[in-house]
C-alpha cells in the first residue's frame, strides 16, 4: 500500500481536540487531547473499528487507551492557539479575531517571492512560476495525496490573491499619478 493511499487510516495525527476524559472506575476526570482526522469528530472516532486510541494527556504524555475502559469524554474548547489550527497547514480557519496576539499582514510581494521594487513584468513572470510550481493540476498528474491537491489549491488561491492585489495597488498607483 502506499504511503500516500487515502483508503488506509493511518493519518490520525491532524486535528487535536481538547477533551475531559473519564475512565472506567475512575471517578476524576482528566484533561486530554484526542487526535482526528480532518472533519472528524470525537464520537466518530470512539464508534470506529479501532479497540485503542492514542490519547496526550495533559501533562504532555501520550498514552493509548482501550476504548473500553473511558467512561465518559467531555469535549472541551480547545486554547485560543490551537481553535481552528489545522495541524497539517498551520492555517487558522476560526472566524474569531485574536485580539491579544498581533496579527500576520499578508505580504504578497512574499508570497510571489519578488520585491517590492520589481518591475510589472517581472511580477508577470514571478507570478506564472508560481502558478507553475503550485498549481494543482501539477500534483494531480503525479497522483499522490488527496490533503496534497487541497493544499495546492489554497496556495493557488494565495498566488492568484497576492498578483491581484499587488496588480490592485499598482493601477491605484498609477490613476492617482495622473490625476
Amino acid at each position: 500500500m502506499s504511503v500516500f493511499d487515502t483508503k488506509q487510516k493511518t493519518y490520525r495525527h491532524r486535528n487535536e481536540a481538547t477533551v475531559l476524559l473519564t475512565l472506567a472506575g475512575v471517578d476524576k476526570p482528566v484533561p486530554a487531547t484526542m487526535f482526528l482526522s480532518l472533519g472528524e469528530r470525537a464520537s466518530d472516532l470512539l464508534n470506529d473499528d479501532r479497540a485503542f486510541i492514542p490519547v496526550r494527556l495533559g501533562d504532555g504524555e501520550t498514552m493509548i487507551i482501550a476504548k473500553s475502559q473511558i467512561a465518559t469524554i467531555v469535549e472541551g474548547k480547545a486554547s485560543s492557539e490551537e481553535s481552528g489550527k489545522s495541524k497539517i497547514y498551520g492555517e487558522d480557519f476560526s472566524t474569531s479575531q485574536k485580539s491579544d496576539a498581533p496579527q500576520k499582514s499578508f505580504d504578497p510581494y512574499a508570497m510571489l517571492r519578488i520585491a517590492p521594487t520589481a518591475s510589472n513584468e517581472e511580477i508577470r513572470a514571478a507570478y506564472k512560476a508560481r502558478m507553475k510550481a503550485v498549481h494543482p493540476d501539477t500534483f494531480a498528474s503525479l497522483g499522490l495525496d488527496e490533503e496534497i491537491s487541497k493544499a495546492a489549491v489554497l496556495a493557488t488561491q494565495k498566488v492568484n490573491y497576492a498578483y491581484q492585489k499587488i496588480m490592485r495597488e499598482r493601477g491605484a498607483a498609477q490613476t492617482d499619478r495622473t490625476a
